[in-house]
């Protein structure tokens, strides 16, 4: 089973106008399938990031998280997220990938002290996990939400992580629509005031401290279903942060 991802942020900062892509695969090999859960090894392609990028420092970021696979972890039957499997076999082997690695930066200060603050994430499981499965495209991987029925609260929490800014919390509500074109959708949509250690970081970002506005989120999360509701067509998500014309953050995410 391999998905198909692509990823764009459209980011406005002081009118400084930015918009990155990329496009990788994520595969899951099934090791074991249970009743209650299923085993799956991890693998992912090297992303291909539109404009090309020639930052030094982001490419040995990205050839350090391709190394962190793959990975092996278990999900309950419906596809959400329980654990990471074989975590000292996995730690054995991102060192000796990473000796090799380091080989061809030796002498480079800056790619050691790089891969010291990347294994300050590394050498703790529950860290490493946090860390590893908080990039968007696991959200729409991992997201089974169950349906609310009308006389339910809203109880469907997503946590959406930007590296700039912070984790922000998405509650919402997950029903049925269908679309135009006769889609059955699964739709989860959520709008949440920014919290405020995000809000400082916001205003930090744009020089704008003093600011007293409120930032708002705005999440869509699309699961397209076939007729038989039994197979995912595609899943999809954009999250936007409203504000002022300071700042303006949006993020679109397919997953086929």
């Amino acid at each position: 089973m391999t998905f198909e991802i692509t990823h764009k942020i459209n980011t406005i900062v002081n009118d400084n106008v930015k918009e990155i892509q990329t496009s990788f695969d994520v595969e899951f090999l099934a090791l074991e399938k249970k009743s209650d859960f299923n085993t799956y090894e991890i693998s992912k392609t090297k992303a291909l990031n539109t404009p090309s990028d020639e930052n030094t420092y982001l490419t040995f970021l990205e050839n350090l998280d391709q190394l962190t696979y793959p990975i092996k972890i278990q999900t309950t039957s419906q596809g959400e997220f329980v654990k990471m499997v074989e975590y000292k076999k996995w730690l054995e082997r991102w060192e000796e990938n990473i000796a090799i690695l380091m080989e061809e930066y030796k002498g480079s200060e800056n790619a050691n002290d790089i891969l010291e603050k990347f294994n300050l994430n590394v050498y703790d499981e529950e860290t490493f996990i946090q860390n590893k499965f908080k990039e968007t495209f696991w959200n729409l991987i991992f997201l089974n939400p169950k349906i609310d029925n009308g006389q339910q609260p809203n109880n469907t929490v997503i946590n959406w992580y930007i590296k700039s800014i912070g984790s922000l919390e998405c509650i919402g509500k997950t029903k049925f629509i269908q679309s135009d074109t006769g889609e059955s959708l699964l739709c989860f949509e959520s709008q949440d005031i920014v919290n405020e250690e995000c809000t400082e970081r916001i205003n930090f970002i744009t020089n704008n401290k003093a600011n007293q506005n409120q930032y708002v989120t705005n999440l869509k999360v699309i699961t397209a279903l076939e007729e038989s509701y039994r197979k995912i067509q595609y899943k999809s998500a954009v999250f936007e942060i409203q504000t002022d014309t300071l700042f303006h953050y949006k993020e679109e995410t397919i997953l086929k």
